[in-house]
Protein backbone atom coordinates (compact mmCIF):
# COMPACT_ATOMS: atom_id res chain seq x y z
CA UNK A 1 0.00 0.00 0.00
CA UNK A 2 0.71 3.64 -0.66
CA UNK A 3 -0.27 5.75 1.54
CA UNK A 4 -0.07 9.48 -0.25
CA UNK A 5 -0.69 12.43 2.07
CA UNK A 6 -1.79 15.24 0.38
CA UNK A 7 -1.97 18.31 2.72
CA UNK A 8 -4.87 20.68 2.31
CA UNK A 9 -6.74 18.89 -0.05
CA UNK A 10 -10.42 18.57 0.80
CA UNK A 11 -13.64 17.55 -1.34
CA UNK A 12 -15.45 20.47 -2.50
CA UNK A 13 -18.21 21.57 -4.86
CA UNK A 14 -18.36 20.91 -8.39
CA UNK A 15 -17.73 24.00 -9.83
CA UNK A 16 -15.50 26.59 -11.15
CA UNK A 17 -14.94 27.45 -7.59
CA UNK A 18 -12.80 23.88 -6.84
CA UNK A 19 -9.53 23.41 -9.13
CA UNK A 20 -9.16 20.16 -7.69
CA UNK A 21 -12.15 18.12 -9.08
CA UNK A 22 -10.48 17.02 -11.78
CA UNK A 23 -8.20 14.63 -9.47
CA UNK A 24 -9.89 11.71 -10.81
CA UNK A 25 -9.36 12.18 -14.54
CA UNK A 26 -8.03 9.43 -16.34
CA UNK A 27 -9.07 7.14 -13.22
CA UNK A 28 -12.73 7.38 -12.63
CA UNK A 29 -15.94 8.83 -14.45
CA UNK A 30 -16.86 11.11 -11.28
CA UNK A 31 -15.71 14.28 -10.18
CA UNK A 32 -13.60 14.56 -7.35
CA UNK A 33 -16.12 16.33 -4.97
CA UNK A 34 -18.16 15.87 -2.07
CA UNK A 35 -20.75 14.83 -3.78
CA UNK A 36 -19.52 12.01 -5.22
CA UNK A 37 -19.10 10.58 -2.11
CA UNK A 38 -19.41 7.75 -0.78
CA UNK A 39 -18.94 6.60 -4.65
CA UNK A 40 -17.04 3.13 -6.23
CA UNK A 41 -16.08 3.33 -9.76
CA UNK A 42 -13.89 0.26 -11.24
CA UNK A 43 -10.38 1.23 -10.39
CA UNK A 44 -11.59 2.18 -6.48
CA UNK A 45 -13.60 3.71 -4.15
CA UNK A 46 -14.23 7.28 -2.83
CA UNK A 47 -15.43 8.05 0.89
CA UNK A 48 -15.57 11.19 2.34
CA UNK A 49 -13.99 11.64 6.12
CA UNK A 50 -14.72 14.78 8.87
CA UNK A 51 -11.68 16.43 9.78
CA UNK A 52 -13.26 18.36 12.92
CA UNK A 53 -12.97 15.72 15.16
CA UNK A 54 -16.22 17.24 16.39
CA UNK A 55 -14.50 20.23 17.87
CA UNK A 56 -15.72 24.05 16.09
CA UNK A 57 -13.41 25.69 14.06
CA UNK A 58 -11.30 25.34 10.84
CA UNK A 59 -9.05 21.85 11.32
CA UNK A 60 -5.59 22.23 11.36
CA UNK A 61 -2.59 20.43 10.24
CA UNK A 62 -1.18 19.15 13.66
CA UNK A 63 -3.93 17.46 15.14
CA UNK A 64 -5.28 16.67 11.36
CA UNK A 65 -2.17 14.77 10.40
CA UNK A 66 -2.22 13.24 14.27
CA UNK A 67 -5.85 11.36 13.69
CA UNK A 68 -4.67 10.56 10.71
CA UNK A 69 -1.28 8.82 11.41
CA UNK A 70 -2.05 7.69 14.90
CA UNK A 71 -6.05 7.02 14.52
CA UNK A 72 -6.92 9.43 17.82
CA UNK A 73 -9.36 12.21 17.85
CA UNK A 74 -6.59 14.65 18.60
CA UNK A 75 -9.37 17.51 18.48
CA UNK A 76 -11.22 16.34 20.93
CA UNK A 77 -8.28 15.31 22.88
CA UNK A 78 -7.02 19.12 23.26
CA UNK A 79 -10.07 20.73 23.21
CA UNK A 80 -9.10 22.66 20.11
CA UNK A 81 -7.82 22.55 16.55
CA UNK A 82 -3.67 23.00 16.35
CA UNK A 83 -1.88 24.12 13.85
CA UNK A 84 1.83 23.28 11.95
CA UNK A 85 3.80 20.87 14.76
CA UNK A 86 2.86 19.08 17.61
CA UNK A 87 2.79 20.18 21.31
CA UNK A 88 4.25 17.99 23.67
CA UNK A 89 1.38 15.67 24.37
CA UNK A 90 0.49 15.09 20.35
CA UNK A 91 4.05 14.52 20.57
CA UNK A 92 3.78 11.71 22.92
CA UNK A 93 0.90 10.17 20.82
CA UNK A 94 2.85 10.13 17.56
CA UNK A 95 6.03 8.37 18.80
CA UNK A 96 4.15 5.62 20.39
CA UNK A 97 1.11 5.03 17.83
CA UNK A 98 1.73 6.02 14.48
CA UNK A 99 0.84 3.39 12.01
CA UNK A 100 4.52 3.16 10.11
CA UNK A 101 5.41 2.44 13.87
CA UNK A 102 2.28 -0.36 13.87
CA UNK A 103 2.63 -1.89 11.49
CA UNK A 104 6.62 -2.30 11.94
CA UNK A 105 6.32 -3.99 14.90
CA UNK A 106 3.76 -6.36 13.34
CA UNK A 107 6.33 -7.26 11.13
CA UNK A 108 5.04 -5.71 8.26
CA UNK A 109 7.82 -3.82 6.39
CA UNK A 110 7.48 0.03 5.92
CA UNK A 111 9.61 3.00 4.50
CA UNK A 112 8.90 6.45 3.82
CA UNK A 113 9.71 7.86 0.51
CA UNK A 114 10.38 11.75 0.56
CA UNK A 115 13.70 12.97 0.23
CA UNK A 116 15.49 14.83 2.87
CA UNK A 117 18.19 17.20 2.90
CA UNK A 118 20.29 17.29 6.00
CA UNK A 119 20.07 21.04 6.13
CA UNK A 120 15.91 20.17 6.83
CA UNK A 121 17.34 18.33 10.21
CA UNK A 122 19.97 20.80 11.47
CA UNK A 123 17.60 23.64 10.73
CA UNK A 124 14.81 21.69 12.94
CA UNK A 125 16.97 20.96 15.23
CA UNK A 126 18.60 24.10 15.89
CA UNK A 127 15.16 25.72 15.98
CA UNK A 128 13.78 23.59 18.90
CA UNK A 129 16.49 23.90 20.89
CA UNK A 130 15.99 27.52 20.33
CA UNK A 131 12.33 27.37 21.30
CA UNK A 132 12.70 24.40 23.85
CA UNK A 133 9.95 22.66 22.03
CA UNK A 134 9.22 20.02 19.19
CA UNK A 135 10.12 21.22 15.67
CA UNK A 136 8.83 18.86 13.96
CA UNK A 137 5.72 17.66 12.06
CA UNK A 138 3.94 14.86 12.39
CA UNK A 139 5.49 13.41 9.64
CA UNK A 140 9.11 13.22 10.20
CA UNK A 141 8.32 12.27 13.69
CA UNK A 142 6.43 8.94 12.59
CA UNK A 143 9.38 8.52 10.05
CA UNK A 144 12.16 8.45 12.96
CA UNK A 145 10.17 6.47 15.95
CA UNK A 146 9.30 3.42 13.67
CA UNK A 147 12.83 3.27 13.32
CA UNK A 148 12.55 3.61 9.17
CA UNK A 149 15.79 5.46 7.15
CA UNK A 150 15.27 9.00 6.23
CA UNK A 151 16.16 8.80 2.08
CA UNK A 152 18.42 11.79 0.78
CA UNK A 153 20.15 12.81 -2.35
CA UNK A 154 22.34 9.30 -2.84
CA UNK A 155 18.71 7.74 -2.70
CA UNK A 156 17.73 10.05 -5.44
CA UNK A 157 20.69 8.90 -7.40
CA UNK A 158 19.77 5.58 -7.22
CA UNK A 159 16.74 5.79 -7.99
CA UNK A 160 14.59 5.09 -4.13
CA UNK A 161 14.19 8.63 -3.26
CA UNK A 162 11.53 11.43 -4.29
CA UNK A 163 10.99 14.86 -3.34
CA UNK A 164 7.75 15.81 -1.94
CA UNK A 165 6.32 17.84 -5.12
CA UNK A 166 7.39 14.70 -7.25
CA UNK A 167 9.24 16.95 -9.71
CA UNK A 168 11.79 18.52 -7.88
CA UNK A 169 10.36 22.16 -8.93
CA UNK A 170 10.35 23.03 -5.46
CA UNK A 171 13.85 22.10 -5.21
CA UNK A 172 15.35 23.94 -7.82
CA UNK A 173 13.68 27.32 -6.88
CA UNK A 174 15.92 26.63 -3.60
CA UNK A 175 19.03 27.08 -5.75
CA UNK A 176 19.57 22.53 -5.41
CA UNK A 177 21.39 21.40 -8.77
CA UNK A 178 18.39 18.73 -9.78
CA UNK A 179 16.62 18.09 -12.50
CA UNK A 180 13.19 18.71 -12.86
CA UNK A 181 11.50 15.72 -13.89
CA UNK A 182 7.69 14.91 -14.96
CA UNK A 183 4.97 12.93 -13.02
CA UNK A 184 5.32 10.03 -15.19
CA UNK A 185 8.78 9.99 -14.07
CA UNK A 186 8.31 10.58 -10.29
CA UNK A 187 5.68 7.16 -10.73
CA UNK A 188 8.57 5.29 -12.24
CA UNK A 189 10.56 6.10 -8.80
CA UNK A 190 7.88 5.29 -6.68
CA UNK A 191 7.37 1.99 -8.04
CA UNK A 192 10.77 0.94 -7.35
CA UNK A 193 10.34 2.41 -4.09
CA UNK A 194 7.04 -0.08 -3.63
CA UNK A 195 9.43 -2.71 -4.30
CA UNK A 196 11.00 -2.06 -1.36
CA UNK A 197 8.30 -2.36 1.30
CA UNK A 198 4.80 -3.76 2.04
CA UNK A 199 3.49 -0.01 3.38
CA UNK A 200 5.23 3.11 1.95
CA UNK A 201 4.65 6.69 3.43
CA UNK A 202 4.75 10.08 0.55
CA UNK A 203 3.97 13.47 2.07
CA UNK A 204 3.21 16.55 -0.67
CA UNK A 205 2.87 19.43 1.06
CA UNK A 206 2.52 22.36 -1.81
CA UNK A 207 -1.37 22.43 -2.27
CA UNK A 208 -1.34 23.53 1.48
CA UNK A 209 1.48 26.09 0.44
CA UNK A 210 -0.09 27.10 -2.94
CA UNK A 211 -3.68 27.56 -1.70
CA UNK A 212 -2.41 29.51 1.24
CA UNK A 213 -0.30 32.22 -0.75
CA UNK A 214 -3.17 32.38 -3.67
CA UNK A 215 -0.82 30.79 -6.33
CA UNK A 216 -3.56 30.23 -8.03
CA UNK A 217 -1.99 28.56 -11.41
CA UNK A 218 0.73 26.60 -9.61
CA UNK A 219 -1.63 24.92 -7.47
CA UNK A 220 -3.75 23.78 -10.74
CA UNK A 221 0.08 23.05 -12.71
CA UNK A 222 0.54 21.07 -9.31
CA UNK A 223 -2.76 19.48 -9.21
CA UNK A 224 -2.71 17.83 -12.59
CA UNK A 225 0.86 16.78 -11.83
CA UNK A 226 -0.60 14.38 -8.82
CA UNK A 227 -3.57 13.54 -11.17
CA UNK A 228 -0.79 12.47 -13.68
CA UNK A 229 1.34 10.65 -11.39
CA UNK A 230 -1.23 8.55 -10.07
CA UNK A 231 -2.74 8.02 -13.37
CA UNK A 232 0.48 6.67 -14.53
CA UNK A 233 1.44 4.73 -11.02
CA UNK A 234 -1.92 2.85 -11.32
CA UNK A 235 -0.60 1.57 -14.51
CA UNK A 236 2.50 0.50 -13.11
CA UNK A 237 1.44 -1.04 -10.29
CA UNK A 238 -1.17 -4.57 -10.18
CA UNK A 239 -4.47 -3.00 -9.46
CA UNK A 240 -5.63 -6.39 -6.90
CA UNK A 241 -1.86 -6.62 -5.18
CA UNK A 242 -1.00 -2.59 -4.63
CA UNK A 243 -3.70 -0.07 -2.84
CA UNK A 244 -2.78 3.80 -3.84
CA UNK A 245 -4.73 5.31 -0.78
CA UNK A 246 -4.93 9.24 -1.17
CA UNK A 247 -6.42 11.00 1.93
CA UNK A 248 -5.31 14.52 3.69
CA UNK A 249 -5.05 16.41 6.83
CA UNK A 250 -7.82 19.27 6.00
CA UNK A 251 -9.38 21.44 3.21
CA UNK A 252 -7.79 24.46 1.44
CA UNK A 253 -6.86 24.05 -1.70
CA UNK A 254 -10.44 22.71 -3.09
CA UNK A 255 -11.71 26.22 -2.63
CA UNK A 256 -10.28 28.97 -4.50
CA UNK A 257 -12.43 31.57 -2.76
CA UNK A 258 -10.58 31.21 0.33
CA UNK A 259 -6.93 31.24 1.63
CA UNK A 260 -7.88 29.58 4.61
CA UNK A 261 -8.22 25.99 5.52
CA UNK A 262 -11.86 24.78 5.24
CA UNK A 263 -14.23 22.94 6.98
CA UNK A 264 -15.04 20.49 3.92
CA UNK A 265 -14.77 16.75 4.35
CA UNK A 266 -11.06 15.16 3.39
CA UNK A 267 -10.86 12.04 0.92
CA UNK A 268 -10.20 8.97 1.64
CA UNK A 269 -9.55 7.64 -1.83
CA UNK A 270 -9.12 4.53 -2.25
CA UNK A 271 -7.38 2.79 -5.36
CA UNK A 272 -7.60 -0.92 -5.79
CA UNK A 273 -9.72 -3.58 -7.61
CA UNK A 274 -9.45 -5.83 -4.89
CA UNK A 275 -12.95 -5.37 -2.81
CA UNK A 276 -11.51 -6.80 0.68
CA UNK A 277 -9.31 -3.84 0.37
CA UNK A 278 -12.18 -2.05 -0.26
CA UNK A 279 -14.00 -3.24 2.58
CA UNK A 280 -11.48 -2.42 4.96
CA UNK A 281 -12.10 1.41 4.68
CA UNK A 282 -15.78 0.73 4.17
CA UNK A 283 -17.93 2.97 6.92
CA UNK A 284 -15.66 5.62 7.45
CA UNK A 285 -16.86 8.38 8.55
CA UNK A 286 -14.07 10.80 10.46
CA UNK A 287 -10.28 11.07 9.75
CA UNK A 288 -9.13 9.29 13.04
CA UNK A 289 -10.41 6.25 11.67
CA UNK A 290 -8.68 5.60 8.68
CA UNK A 291 -5.70 4.15 10.69
CA UNK A 292 -8.25 0.88 11.42
CA UNK A 293 -8.76 0.80 8.31
CA UNK A 294 -5.51 0.24 7.55
CA UNK A 295 -4.77 -2.50 10.26
CA UNK A 296 -7.62 -4.44 8.65
CA UNK A 297 -6.43 -4.20 4.99
CA UNK A 298 -3.47 -5.87 6.60
CA UNK A 299 -5.53 -8.44 8.17
CA UNK A 300 -4.10 -6.97 11.76
CA UNK A 301 -6.65 -6.94 14.23
CA UNK A 302 -7.43 -3.30 16.10
CA UNK A 303 -6.84 -3.48 19.50
CA UNK A 304 -9.35 -3.17 22.20
CA UNK A 305 -8.51 0.29 23.49
CA UNK A 306 -8.79 1.73 19.84
CA UNK A 307 -12.64 0.58 20.09
CA UNK A 308 -13.75 3.35 22.61
CA UNK A 309 -15.51 6.07 20.51
CA UNK A 310 -16.72 4.72 17.33
CA UNK A 311 -13.39 2.30 16.24
CA UNK A 312 -10.67 5.33 17.31
CA UNK A 313 -8.29 5.95 19.93
CA UNK A 314 -9.68 8.92 22.17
Amino acid sequence: MLLFFVDGLGLGKNDESNPARFLLDGIADIPFVKDSAPGEFSKGVLFSADATGGISGRPQSATGQAMLMCGINAPALLGYHLTALPNETLVNFVRERNILRLLSEKGISVTASNLYSPEYFSRREELQEKRGRNAFPVSALSIRSSDTDFRFLSDYHEGKALFADLTNRSLRERGYDIPLIEPEKAADLMVNILGEADFVFHEYFITDTYAHKGRRDDLKRALSEVNRFLVSLRKQTDPQETAIMVVSDHGNCEDAETADHTLNPVPVLLLSENQTARDAFRGITRLDEVQAGILAYFGLPVEDEMLEDGGAWL
